[in-house]
C-alpha cells in the first residue's frame, strides 16, 4: 500500500516526462531554467511564507547537511582508494553518492509522505543541501581544482537563495505581503513538484546507461543503503525527532541528484558513469524506498 499511495504517484509522473521527451524532444534547457528561475523559488518562498520558522531545527538541520556531506564524501574517498579507481572514476563515485535528488525527487515524495504538515522541513532541507550540490559537487568534479571562492559565489548566485533570504527578512519583520502579492507567488509554487519530476523523466530519456557493474553497485549501496543509515544516526545524535526525523531521513535518502551530471559532462568526470548511477539508483529507490517509508511511517 504504501508503494502504491507514495512511490507510484512520483515515478507516475517521472514516466510521463520520460515518454514526452522520448515523443516530443521538447526544449529541456528552457524547461530547467524555468524550474529553476521562477517555479523553485517560488516553492520555497511560498512555503516559508506560510509556515511558522523553528530557528532551533534549522541550526540542527544545517549541522546534520555539514556531518552528512562530510561522511558520505569520506567514506567515498577511501571506498575510491580501496577499489584503485582512477581519479576521474574516484569523482564520478563521490558526485554518485554524496549529493541526493533531495529536490526533483525528494520534494515530492516528502509531500505525497507526510503532506502539508511536513514542507517547511522538506524546504528547510532542500534549500540547505543545495549548498553543497551548488559547491562540493563542483569542486569535485574539476578534480579538487575550483577555486572554493567561485564555488561559493556561484551557489549564491541560485534563486532559491534570494527567495529564502527575501522570506526570512520578511518574516522577521513581521511584515504582511498583501493577498494580490501572495497568491500568484503560491499558484507558481504549485506548478514546482509536478515539473521537478517531469525534468526527471526527461533526463532520464536521456541517459545512456554504462555497464560497470561493480561501479555501480557501491554507488547503489552508498546511495540507497548507508545513506539512510547516516541520517538515521545523526538525526538521532542532534536530537531531531518524529515527524522532522522522518522527512529528513527520506529526502536524504533519495536516488543520486541529477545536476552533478552536467558538471562532469562540463569538466569530463566519467559522465557516463555518473549518468548511469542517477538511472540505476532512481529504478532501486522503488524497493529501497519502500523499505524506508515502512520503517518510518
Amino acid at each position: 500500500m504504501l508503494f502504491i499511495q507514495i512511490i507510484l504517484p512520483v515515478f507516475l509522473i517521472i514516466l510521463a516526462g520520460f515518454a514526452l521527451e522520448k515523443f516530443s524532444r521538447l526544449d529541456f534547457r528552457t524547461l530547467t531554467q524555468v524550474s529553476l528561475f521562477l517555479f523553485s523559488p517560488a516553492l520555497v518562498f511560498s512555503a516559508l511564507m506560510k509556515q511558522e520558522l523553528h530557528s532551533g531545527l534549522a541550526g540542527r538541520l544545517f549541522l546534520f547537511m555539514l556531518l552528512y556531506t562530510a561522511i558520505l564524501w569520506a567514506v567515498s574517498v577511501v571506498l575510491a582508494r580501496l577499489f584503485r579507481f582512477t581519479g576521474e572514476t574516484a569523482g564520478a563515485l563521490s558526485l554518485s553518492t554524496v549529493v541526493m535528488n533531495c529536490g526533483n525527487f525528494g520534494l515530492p515524495l516528502a509531500y505525497f509522505a507526510y503532506g502539508e504538515s511536513g514542507l517547511e522541513i522538506s524546504i528547510l532541507t532542500f534549500v540547505f543541501f543545495t549548498i553543497p550540490l551548488g559547491t562540493l559537487a563542483i569542486v569535485i568534479a574539476q578534480g579538487g581544482k575550483a577555486p572554493l571562492g567561485k564555488a561559493l559565489s556561484n551557489a549564491f548566485k541560485i534563486p532559491i537563495f534570494h527567495a529564502v533570504v527575501l522570506a526570512l527578512l520578511l518574516k522577521g519583520t513581521a511584515i504582511d505581503l498583501p493577498r494580490f502579492l501572495l497568491q500568484p507567488v503560491d499558484l507558481l509554487g504549485q506548478a514546482a513538484i509536478p515539473v521537478m519530476l517531469v525534468l526527471l523523466g526527461m533526463q532520464l530519456a536521456r541517459t545512456r546507461f554504462q555497464n560497470t557493474p561493480g561501479f555501480l553497485s557501491l554507488a547503489t549501496l552508498l546511495r540507497l543503503a548507508l545513506a539512510p543509515l547516516v541520517a538515521w544516526l545523526l538525526t538521532r545524535a542532534l536530537g531531531i525527532q518524529g515527524m522532522a526525523q522522518g522527512v529528513i531521513i527520506l529526502q536524504t535518502s533519495t536516488p543520486s541528484a541529477v545536476l552533478p551530471l552536467l558538471y562532469s559532462l562540463r569538466f569530463g568526470t566519467r559522465p557516463d558513469l555518473v549518468a548511469s548511477s542517477i538511472l540505476v539508483t532512481t529504478l532501486a529507490s522503488t524497493v529501497s524506498l519502500t523499505i524506508l517509508l515502512y520503517l518510518l511511517l
